[in-house]
């Protein structure tokens, strides 16, 4: 690290330890850029005897990171504890390594490495991380400390893939159980047993899972006996480098309740919690911050949504939304975001047929939709983002001619809520991804279309949103999208893919043409359902017997209702119980 460099970031940290009252801690309010990469540090001046050093690594760039709750609950969960001694590390792409945020000490430092992975993607950063920093890549070959662990959304849909390269995972949700976890750690540590020993000692703990040691983890779940989040994650930090810049990001629910087959949140995050408006209220009360990021899926299912905003407004604290459900967007809500100073509404259509939209379980009320759009062409809003999946199990030419009929009705629409003004929605983006197969869902065992029939659809979709005025369309890139099915199926021996991609400077091209396996096997077939898979070893809760129903549920064209508002032990329909 060159000390020597300018300061790149200047960001405020939020002290939430008991006894504090959540405002900003001047102390560190006082050192203009304490965040940066190469400025002053908090943390070099601090002793590390007593404590446990843990290197937490978000293995994404740090606006990314800045923008993502999972990991900074971890930072606070093990901060506010006071007997470890905790330090930020963010991938920096142009150095091609893990950067410490806090002081000039190198992941190789640390007896306990953590990395949050939160994408497939991340696993390649995972490798080069350890590499760059000369930590064996294979945890076999590591004789002594550190021990490298891993957690977040992917190590319980599957974490096979760079399993290799650690010595274990911790399998779920971080709130109650993980801080237990790293106590047990931190004593191994202190009372000076090595790995070995060390891994043994937590290899029956809840949540773990140790290569060879555990035959299979279970998922924690937090306040799994409460349809109530009563935790819900916010940010540790606020800056103007976050994707989300100057926000104060806070989760409003965990999980869905739809249940769309291709989505992996509706399933692992079972089961669906909201938080309680009077403890976000007494939060954001507490930190008085310029603007509140709404983090959540279907954020127009919570019931109190449209009270909080109305606070929000009240309290003068800006606001921002990811994406809704049009069915929840009345034409009073929508006159309200637009007053509030919103100008740009993002919907997730999904299927590009009504169709596929049922087969995926996706709950899509047309006319509301097509009401949602007049309303938000009536405010003008300037945009409305549309998303779509492309090569969903049976899609064929009947579902673009569908399509087509639907973009004309949404123009429709859209004029209509014109009237005779010459203004409407300044701008229809139209975005298309990949069908990727996730784990943990029913769509798991479905095979991936080619990237040329990717192409060939998106260049079929592109066409007729050109016919239509002030419509774009785009799409991502399908190589990357097939490498993160690749990676989302895969197993142990896909590490030796990983190994290829960091010697050839993350080029998945030049790995994929020294790759000793077919790549093929992993994304273009239908794996039939009495096949093991690498994910077995893991248990989320929700019964595989219960994916498989609803996998026939897919191609039958069949719905599922929602979860019901009840306690899980009163369904039971998943097979998840309180």
């Amino acid at each position: 690290m060159n000390s020597k460099s300018p300061p790149l970031y200047a960001d405020r940290r939020i002290n939430t330890r008991a006894g504090n009252t959540c405002k900003p801690d001047q102390n560190l309010l006082q050192v203009p850029r304490e965040d940066s990469i190469s400025g002053p540090s908090r943390s070099k001046s601090r002793e590390w005897g007593g404590r446990l050093p843990v290197a937490l690594v978000f293995p994404e760039e740090r606006s990314l990171a800045l923008s993502t709750l999972g990991w900074q609950a971890v930072y606070m969960q093990l901060e506010e504890e006071g007997t470890f001694h905790v330090q930020r590390f963010f991938w920096d792409r142009r150095q091609g390594r893990a950067v410490n945020q806090d002081s000039d000490k190198t992941l190789s430092d640390f007896p306990l490495i953590c990395f949050s992975l939160n994408f497939e993607g991340d696993y390649l950063n995972l490798v080069q991380s350890l590499q760059a920093e000369g930590i064996e890549v294979y945890s076999g070959n590591r004789e002594k400390w550190p021990l490298v662990m891993a957690g977040g959304p992917v190590t319980f849909i599957n974490p096979f893939p760079v399993m290799p390269s650690l010595d274990f995972i911790y399998v779920g949700e971080s709130e109650d159980t993980f801080i237990c976890i790293a106590g047990a750690l931190k004593n191994c540590f202190l009372q000076g047993k090595d790995r070995h020993k060390t891994l043994e000692t937590i290899a029956g703990l809840p949540g773990i899972y140790v290569s060879g040691r555990t035959s299979r983890a279970h998922r924690q779940v937090a306040e799994s006996d409460s349809r109530r989040l009563e935790t819900p994650a916010h940010s540790a930090f606020v800056s103007g480098q976050s994707v989300f810049r100057d926000s104060f990001l806070v989760e409003i629910n965990r999980g869905c309740p739809h249940g769309c087959r291709f989505c992996a949140a509706g399933f692992v995050y079972r089961p669906p919690r909201t938080a309680d408006i009077n403890k976000l209220k007494e939060l954001i009360s507490g930190i008085r911050p310029r603007k509140v990021g709404l983090v959540g899926t279907a954020l127009t299912d919570w019931p109190d949504l449209q009270e909080f905003l109305q606070w929000l407004k009240a309290q003068k604290i800006k606001f921002s939304l990811s994406s809704m459900r049009s069915d929840g967007l009345t034409s009073s809500f929508l006159e309200f975001l637009r007053r509030s100073g919103t100008r740009s509404i993002t919907l997730a259509v999904e299927g590009i047929s009504r169709d596929l939209r049922t087969a995926v379980n996706k709950r899509f009320d047309h006319k509301k939709f097509f009401q949602a759009v007049e309303e938000i062409s009536r405010l003008q809003f300037n945009t409305l983002k549309l998303y779509f999946i492309l090569g969903l199990p049976g899609e064929s030419g009947k579902d673009f001619q569908e399509l087509e009929n639907f973009l004309e009705e949404m123009q429709q629409a859209r004029f209509k809520g014109m009237g005779n003004r010459k203004k409407g929605i300044g701008l229809i983006q139209i975005s298309a991804s990949m069908f990727v197969p996730k784990p943990w869902t029913p769509l798991q065992w479905a095979a991936m279309i080619s990237r040329q029939e990717f192409e060939s659809g998106c260049r079929r979709f592109k066409k007729l949103c050109s016919r239509h005025k002030a419509v774009k369309f785009t799409s991502e890139n399908p190589f990357q999208a097939r490498i993160q099915g690749l990676l989302a199926r895969g197993d142990e021996k896909v590490h030796e893919l990983l190994l290829l991609a960091a010697e050839h400077q993350g080029s998945w091209k030049k790995a994929l043409a020294n790759w000793s396996r077919d790549m093929e096997r992993y994304t273009d077939r239908q794996i039939p359902l009495e096949e093991n898979l690498p994910w077995d070893r893991l248990d989320i809760g929700v019964k595989k017997e219960y994916l498989k129903r609803e996998w026939r549920k897919y191609w039958q064209g069949r719905l599922t209702s929602p979860c019901p508002d009840t306690e899980c032990s009163n369904c039971l329909r998943c097979g998840m119980q309180a």
